[in-house]
């Protein structure tokens, strides 16, 4: 995977997920290269008996692509989508995948010495987790798109 670093800074996509039973609201990013598009909502025909977080399949100018909604894949509770949710177009070695999110916050440029690569206490054992990003006073979750797709998530055996 190629991916922007620009005088030592990363080039991230950051969006927000809200968890439900909490409410509070979870900070990711990913690599802006893995992005080709940022789109509201269209409609999304369900297909029957996939994995739980796979919320069906929408009409791309024509290409059909698989959404995953990105929350339940992760495990989040009550992934209901908000007024504010939008679908991250991902492309991975020339497949794209609708990606549902709660919220686009911006696009950003993290110093690399913001960056926490070396994960411990069980979140080693994530390979979609590139890094902990320690920003303006908060912390994002910097996922590889590549890998997050690749992975067979825990969530799958749980509906909604």
């Amino acid at each position: 995977m190629s991916e922007t670093i620009v005088e030592g800074h990363l080039q991230v996509v950051v969006f927000s997920l809200v968890d439900r039973k909490n409410n509070k609201k979870e900070d990711y990013g990913v690599s802006i290269e893995q992005v080709r598009e940022i789109r509201p909502i269209d409609s999304i025909t369900k297909v029957p008996n996939v994995k739980s977080y796979v919320k069906g399949v929408m009409n791309l100018r024509g290409m059909i692509i698989p959404v995953i909604d990105v929350k339940l894949k992760l495990g989040f509770v009550g992934a209901d989508s908000g007024p504010k949710s939008r679908i991250l177009v991902a492309d991975v070695g020339g497949k794209l995948t609708g990606l549902l999110i709660d919220e686009v916050d911006q696009v950003m440029r993290i110093p690399l010495k913001e960056v926490e690569t070396n994960l411990s206490g069980g979140l080693e054992s994530l390979d979609y987790i590139r890094g902990i990003a320690k920003t303006s006073g908060k912390l994002i979750v910097l996922l590889d798109i590549v890998k997050f797709l690749e992975a067979e998530s825990m969530t799958e055996s749980r509906g909604k």
